[in-house]
């Protein structure tokens, strides 16, 4: 019997070692760096990772991603990406979170390997090769760098060992996963993982971690975790994470357990992203879109804007090539010869595309029956304490009625109409007549042969005024408009919705002299624990309170003006 000496046995390892960095060499990997208030580091910090890749002799990109900083962070990105090879410079139009940032630069992702580096580069980017080569060794398809690994060296405040540990255990209850960390800003995939996965995530701050791990966990893919050396530059104990995130987090956390074992929104399956130039136009309602916009959107996709409105005479010939005075001659348009277009969206000239809003529209007209998409306007964004209580307000079930998934997330469905402010259709069908606009909405107008998706991935956000008195304003606004459309024949399902206000309010105001006394406090109640209920499911206990009071008052700002709507539409009728 053959006996392996110690040299042969150092002679096989070595090879192999030396296999795997070959693998390594000949594999594409994308440095997806998310910066935000970076810019008096960021430039240093994209230099020494370039320097490490390069001599580590590795084929890589970094991806730099500005996510809506307030400083100098994208001038000094795009100075990295002129100076330094294979260096690309991306951005959020506003701060949107992390997780949303790491979207952003996966869509400039290519090659096999898709690697998450924080910009602050607490985790010095040398510890990349470690990853790749334990990724290759395992063989894995994720490999993280773990804190609580007991072979890591830290340079960490005790406050946040004892917070990051907290927040394994409730993890670890809730989910389970085979890794200890699931916050270090070191992580390391294989490109099919976030191709199957990135799509389905709806967090797009710090809980993306967890929830990105345990949907990939539930789709089978094998996760490891490694030591890390973590050398933690901030001056403060907490650094940038205030208690205000921490319960965010918390929140958020909760949030992703109820969709993964609840309702498993995580398992509806997606068709994928298209890797095709496809030509889209996308239209503005109204008004041109911001410059900023019109980057965005013809940087990520071959899209041309267009403006629904007549073209003035000061505007700058790179904002908005095209201009219709309506749809009848936008059609026309449609209609020559020369065009290729097949699919138009139309957007809110006050709206911002979330993520990659066009190719998430995009890949559901890979179904030849699918002849529009629509999405959620989500409420947003807000730089109060007020106005985040009136983006709560705006999308809840008690304001919006059954069409409240046309302001929140939602599961991907079959739907008969979209707001006009985020809706994608075939140029076909607009042409034929398959769907009308009416009053902000489009309908399907036979809705048994035409399909219309809603996709919670195609999200646009739109400002909502503050509580009280601005928010109040809109909402009764709202209110004056439906009373005066009252009753409209495109909106049957919420005509019972747009009077509910008024009825509940003359409920509580009348009904202690008509109704028996236990009846009506049953009402009250009912209405109280109905409002209660659908603030809760925000998991927000901070806001409730604030959100309780501003729900009365919202319902009481539309009793108000849905009869005056009525009124001003019985004078009109005469």
């Amino acid at each position: 019997m053959d006996i392996l000496c110690y040299t042969d046995v150092t002679r096989v390892l070595q090879k192999a070692q030396q296999t795997i960095r070959e693998q390594l060499v000949n594999q594409t990997i994308s440095i997806i760096m998310p910066a935000y208030n970076e810019g008096e580091n960021i430039f240093e910090n994209i230099r020494t990772t370039h320097e490490v890749i390069r001599e580590a002799g590795l084929d890589a990109c970094i991806i730099a991603v500005d996510d809506g900083s307030s400083d100098n962070t994208l001038e000094e990105i795009e100075r990295a990406a002129g100076k330094f090879e294979k260096v690309t410079a991306a951005r959020n139009p506003y701060n949107m979170g992390k997780g949303m940032a790491l979207r952003t630069g996966f869509d400039h992702a290519e090659g096999d390997i898709v690697v998450f580096l924080d910009a602050d580069l607490d985790l010095h980017p040398a510890q990349i090769k470690t990853l790749l080569e334990k990724l290759e060794k395992g063989p894995y398809d994720v490999v993280v760098s773990s804190k609580h690994h007991p072979e890591s060296k830290l340079s960490y405040p005790f406050k946040r060992k004892v917070a990051s540990y907290i927040y394994y255990m409730i993890v670890r209850v809730l989910f389970g996963l085979p890794v200890r960390d699931t916050q270090t800003g070191l992580k390391i995939f294989r490109r099919e993982v976030l191709d199957n996965v990135f799509h389905r995530l709806l967090v797009k701050a710090y809980a993306y971690d967890v929830e990105l791990l345990a949907t990939a966990v539930r789709f089978g893919y094998r996760i490891h975790e490694v030591p890390v050396v973590l050398d933690f530059k901030r001056g403060l104990d907490w650094g940038r994470i205030m208690l205000s995130d921490v319960v965010k987090i918390f929140i958020d956390t909760l949030a992703i357990f109820y969709r993964l074992r609840i309702l498993r929104y995580y398992d509806t399956e997606r068709p994928p992203w298209p890797h095709d130039e496809q030509p889209v136009l996308v239209v503005s309602m109204g008004s041109p879109l911001s410059e900023d916009v019109v980057k965005r959107l013809r940087f990520d996709t071959n899209t041309r804007v267009a403006c629904l409105a007549e073209k003035p005479e000061d505007v700058s010939a790179h904002m908005n090539s095209l201009y219709f005075s309506g749809l009848e001659r936008l059609e026309e348009w449609l209609g020559e010869a020369e065009n290729e277009i097949e699919i138009i969206g139309f957007l809110g000239s006050d709206c911002i595309p979330l993520g990659s809003w066009v190719k998430n529209a995009l890949r559901n007209f890979r179904d030849d029956k699918v002849r529009a998409v629509c999405g959620p306007v989500v409420p947003g964004p807000y730089d109060s304490f007020t106005g985040k209580v009136s983006t709560m307000l705006y999308a809840s079930f008690l304001t919006s009625g059954p069409n409240n998934y046309l302001h929140d997330i939602r599961r991907v469905k079959d739907t008969g109409k979209g707001l006009a402010d985020n809706v994608f259709i075939r140029a076909s069908s607009l042409k034929n007549k398959e769907f009308a606009f009416h009053k902000g909405v489009m309908f399907s107008t036979k809705p048994s042969d035409f399909i219309m998706k809603y996709d919670p991935d195609v999200a646009v956000s739109k400002s909502v005024p503050p509580l009280f008195l601005p928010y109040l304003k809109l909402a009764a606004q709202k209110s004056f408009k439906d009373g005066c459309n009252f009753p409209d024949r495109y909106v049957k399902n919420s005509r019972l919705w747009t009077c509910a206000p008024l009825i509940l309010w003359l409920l509580i105001v009348l009904g202690w002299m008509i109704l028996p006394g236990q009846v009506y406090v049953s009402i009250i109640c009912i209405y109280l624990f109905s409002i209660l209920l659908s603030g809760m499911i925000y998991f927000d206990p901070v806001s409730l309170p604030l959100y309780v009071l501003g729900m009365l008052l919202d319902h009481a700002a539309r009793a108000l003006a849905f009869p005056a709507g009525l009124l001003k539409r019985v004078l009109r009728g005469r």
